[in-house]
Order: C-alpha cells, then sequence, then structure tokens
C-alpha cells in the first residue's frame, strides 16, 4: 500500500502543491502577516484570533503559518518558520501527524459534546512543543450552546494554548466570542495579484499561457486564489498544458466582447429582427442564457463607466477590449444606459423563477429597443431654446424649470417625444415659451367637436390614450382597460374598475386635462367604478356597430389587433 500512495510521486492540485509555506509568500495580506510576525518576533502572542473573510483568501493558511513559527523548533529572526525542523514538517503534511495542533471542523464538529471534548484537550499541556494550537475552521457554524461553553476557557485558557479561529461569516459569532479574540480582516484579492500569482505558478510548472487567459482566469475568480488556482488546474487538463484564450471560450462557452458590442450596435440600429436571428444564432451555439445575462449586465455597467468618467480605467477587461469601450463613449447617452441596466437587472432577477427564460431574455432585448431614444428633460429644454432660437426669436435662459414651466412639467415624462414640435407663433418676441406648447398637440382648427363626437366617445379615448401611453407609460397601465362615456345629464365619465379606482383618481387631473387639450375645451371629467351604473348617453358600447358606426368599428379592430395582439374568433 505504501508503493501505490508514494507520496512523492502522487499529484496535488496547484491549491494545495503552492500553498505559502511563509508568511513572505502570502499574497495580498500584507498588514496581518507583518502584524503576526511582529508578535511573533516580539512574543506578544495572543491567546486567541479570528481571521474573517471571504473564500480562498488564505484565511486558513495563515492560521497554520501562526501555528508552524510557533512552534518551530528554529524559527527565524524575522518571526518565518523554518520549514524543515520535525514540528514545521508535520504541520505542512496537512497537519495529519502533529500531536499539538489540531484542525477542527467547525461544520462537523459543531455540537456541545464536541466543545466538550475540546475542553479535556486543553486541560493538558503540549507534548512536545511550546504551544497547544487549535484551528477551527467555519467557526460560526457552532452551536449557540456550543459557544457559551467555550467562553470560560477561551477568556482564560492555560498559557499554553492558543486558539485561531476562521469564518466567511463573522456576523455570526456572536460579540462574547468576538470580544475575546484579535480580529483580522482579510480582504479579496484583485484581479492583477491573482494574474501575478498564476502566472509565476505556470512558469514553474512549465505550462504556456496567453495573456487574455491569463486574465480571464484572474476575473473569474471572484477575489479567490484557491478558485482561480482551481480553474487554472482545469485549464491546464483541457488545453494539454498550452492554455489560449481561443480554447478556453469553447471550453467555458463564453461570449467574447465582441458579441456584446455586436448586440448593442443592433439595439441602437432598432433592428429587432437581426437582433433575435443575433441571439437565436448564439443560442444555437450552446450559450448559456444565465452566462449571457450575467455578461450583458456587466457590458452596460462597462459602457455606464466608461460614458460616464471617459476612461476605462474602471472597467475589469484586457487593454484591447477597454479600448473598444473608449470609442464607443458617447454612442448611448447616460439616461438610456442607466434606464437600459434598471431594465436589465429587474430581468436578471425575475430571470430565475421564469419558466420560460429564453422567451424573457428576447423580451428584453425587444424592450432595450426601446431606451435608445430616452432624452433627459434638461436635453429637452434645451433643445426647444435653440429650436425657437433658429426660428428667430430670442432665448432666454430659464435658471428654474419649476419655476418657468407651467404644471404641464409636474405630469411630463422624462420620456417626452419631441420629434414632431412645431415651433409655437407669438407676435411677441419677448415672452418666454410655455412648456405646455412644446407639447405636440393639433392646432385650433384641428381640435375634435365634442359635440359631434358623442356619439363615439370610447374612439376619441383609444387616440388619447395612445398618446399617454407614448407620455407616461405607467398611468397608460392603469387607464388601458377604461372607457369614456357621457351620461344622461352629459357629463363625462372614465369608467374605471373597482381595483384600481384609487390609483386612477390620482392623475384625475392629468386626465381631465389631456381630454380638454384633445377636445380644444376646458371639460369637468369625472370617475365612475364599473360597479356603478349610470344611465348612458353615448350608444359607443354597443356591441353591433350600426352603419353609421363601421368606419370607426374598423380603426377600433385595427386597434385592438395592432396593439393589443388580439385576436378574431370566427
Amino acid at each position: 500500500m505504501a508503493e501505490l500512495f508514494n507520496e512523492n510521486e502522487s499529484y496535488q492540485v496547484t491549491a494545495r502543491k503552492w500553498r505559502p509555506r511563509i508568511f513572505e509568500d502570502v499574497t495580498s495580506q500584507e498588514f496581518i502577516t507583518k502584524t503576526l510576525r511582529n508578535s511573533i518576533k516580539n512574543e506578544r502572542i495572543s491567546h486567541a484570533y479570528l481571521f474573517c473573510g471571504p473564500r480562498g483568501v488564505g484565511k486558513t493558511t495563515v492560521a497554520r503559518l501562526l501555528a508552524m513559527s510557533l512552534n518551530c523548533l528554529n524559527r527565524k529572526p524575522n518571526g518565518e518558520p523554518c520549514n524543515e525542523c520535525v514540528s514545521c514538517k508535520e504541520i505542512i503534511n496537512d497537519n495529519r501527524n502533529h500531536p499539538d495542533v489540531f484542525e477542527i471542523d467547525g461544520a462537523s464538529n459543531r455540537n456541545i459534546e464536541d466543545v466538550r471534548e475540546l475542553k479535556e484537550k486543553v486541560k493538558y499541556g503540549p507534548i512536545r512543543s511550546k504551544f497547544k494550537i487549535f484551528i477551527i475552521d467555519e467557526v460560526h457554524m457552532l452551536t449557540g450552546a456550543s459557544f457559551n461553553a467555550l467562553l470560560k476557557t477561551l477568556e482564560e485558557p492555560p498559557p499554553y494554548v492558543v486558539f485561531i479561529f476562521a469564518t466567511t461569516s463573522p456576523e455570526k459569532v456572536p460579540m462574547t466570542i468576538l470580544g475575546r479574540c484579535q480580529k483580522f480582516d482579510f480582504k479579496r484579492l484583485t484581479i492583477d495579484e491573482i494574474r501575478s500569482r498564476l502566472k509565476h505558478i505556470a512558469a514553474s510548472e512549465k505550462v504556456k499561457i496567453d495573456e487574455e487567459s491569463l486574465f480571464f482566469i484572474s476575473k473569474k475568480g471572484d477575489g479567490s486564489m484557491r478558485d482561480a488556482q482551481g480553474l487554472f488546474d482545469i485549464s491546464a487538463s483541457y488545453c494539454d498544458n498550452n492554455i489560449t484564450f481561443e480554447k478556453l471560450k469553447s471550453f467555458f462557452n463564453l461570449a467574447e466582447s465582441d458579441v456584446y458590442f455586436r448586440i448593442t450596435d443592433l439595439i441602437k440600429a432598432k433592428d429587432g429582427n437581426q437582433l433575435l436571428n443575433y441571439y437565436d444564432e448564439l443560442m444555437n451555439k450552446g450559450y448559456d442564457m444565465q452566462t449571457f445575462l450575467d455578461g450583458l449586465t456587466g457590458h452596460f455597467r462597462n459602457l455606464l463607466v466608461s460614458g460616464s468618467t471617459g476612461l476605462a480605467d474602471l472597467i475589469l477587461e484586457s487593454e484591447s477590449v477597454k479600448q473598444n469601450y473608449i470609442e464607443y463613449i458617447g454612442r448611448f447617452s447616460q439616461i438610456e444606459i442607466i434606464n437600459s441596466l434598471k431594465l436589465i437587472l429587474q430581468t436578471e432577477y425575475t430571470f430565475k423563477y421564469s419558466s420560460n427564460q429564453r422567451t424573457l431574455i428576447e423580451a428584453l432585448l425587444v424592450e432595450l429597443i426601446k431606451f435608445t431614444d430616452t432624452r433627459d428633460i434638461t436635453q429637452i429644454l434645451k433643445e426647444l431654446q435653440d429650436l425657437r432660437s433658429e426660428t428667430g426669436g430670442e432665448t432666454h435662459k430659464v435658471t428654474s424649470p419649476a419655476k418657468n414651466i407651467s404644471s404641464a412639467i409636474k405630469n411630463a415624462d422624462i420620456n417626452v417625444s419631441y420629434d414632431t414640435i412645431q415651433p409655437p407663433k407669438s407676435d411677441n418676441k419677448d415672452t418666454v415659451m410655455p412648456f405646455e406648447s412644446s407639447l405636440r398637440q393639433p392646432d385650433a382648427g384641428q381640435f375634435i367637436d365634442i359635440s359631434t363626437a358623442s356619439g363615439d366617445l370610447n374612439s376619441h379615448w383609444l387616440s388619447i390614450k395612445d398618446q399617454i401611453k407614448t407620455e407616461r407609460k405607467w398611468v397608460y397601465s392603469i387607464i388601458k382597460d377604461t372607457t369614456f362615456e357621457q351620461d344622461d345629464k352629459k357629463n363625462y365619465l372614465i369608467r374605471v374598475d373597482d381595483s384600481t379606482f384609487e390609483l386612477v383618481d390620482g392623475y384625475k387631473d392629468y386626465l381631465s386635462g389631456k381630454i380638454s387639450k384633445y377636445f380644444g375645451q376646458s371639460l369637468s371629467v369625472n370617475l365612475i367604478k364599473s360597479s356603478e351604473f349610470v344611465t348612458s348617453y353615448s350608444n359607443s358600447d354597443s356591441i353591433i356597430p350600426s352603419e353609421n358606426e363601421s368606419d370607426n368599428y374598423d380603426k377600433l379592430r385595427s386597434i385592438l389587433i395592432r396593439d393589443f395582439n388580439a385576436k378574431e374568433i370566427k
């Protein structure tokens, strides 16, 4: 059996083989390692330490190094262990044989019986070392009773006992335990720190790896050296010790950055057909939808960062990809990117609960097209001023939009469309242009006569709702099923579902203003619940239209089919 399991010939994964043997080799935790070395050198040893931080950043490694240095028989003057004495070698060998250093898994030894057994061991002094050391990993997994049983021992342990706790969730450790330990917070490793270490390991292991692959593996490690080293092992095995990014893309099924630039190009071009076809091609190639969505989120984040700062320093990508983002600055406005990113994050939240994830992403891509023309209200005001200036009017500086524009701006959405704005005609060039006049509305001669429209109010109500849909989508969503009618006393009413009556009531003045503007006169409009009965003056609710209403029936039919995907029942 000894020949079968010869330790000199057995393979060790990179994370174990390249585990640091001295404090100096620990990556990115200089503050902690320096403090511990000085404590050892000056013999200022605490009876309990608590190492906190994310996974794979060196908590257990530093705990072992501390144990090695405390019990090293030939410790160096700077506090480093010698790695050659019997004590050091036993700890290096995964601590399987050292009689005075105990590594305990807090997850599997969490009960009070396990803690009582530990307390029995504490009573007896070390066998051949200076200290008896207990390393408890994931200490937050201990039960409340176990922590309570440990309290007295932890507060006043024998002088030869040192406790070293490690945890990824320090917030779950009771304050009574935290107050009795020296707490050290380990930080996440940066991409450059991981990349530098992996490059050194690859050179020593004679594994060829290109810079893009190094960057990808380091980034994929997400701040954890252990995770990155695990990915390095997988990549080396797959690529037969010659790691290239082209091979990794096929292995990890990655979407290149060019894929997301192509997606945003199609979104900007408003080419929904090509966009969905391109996404279909990606899915046929086997791209993972969750990975695609995560990449799309990161892409728009990078667009936001580069667009806001004008630089690519905060983008975690290779230099060639950073240059692409620099060249992309200005293609999207900041408000477009922010709205798009909010929509993507909302989709990302609901993605894992969706039973039809592909349809959800396709709907997201098409909806992103709608945000390509989003404009900030300040930009609208500026362009309106420029437009007025071009028509010969004087430009006036608007110092406070809240004071200079009417109440319409309070009801206007930031996505107001002004492509069809006509400059107002005014004999007085010194008059500041009111905001209402900038909104699209028919000329005085184009107003609908309310007296002739009373028999077909709902057809006109559909046109008014179309205008509201482009201006305020939220309002449209709660009034899309309402009807507009007139009672026997010729009062104008909006019939609202009982469940949404209170919501619509908050926008009553806004709706009344839209109706008045449409008909060119001030009208008083009231709301009525669907459950309430009134004698209707309008015959627009008739199921079968008369001959005079056939044109309106065709119009309603086309709107229902076009905007609401209605289907005819034959």
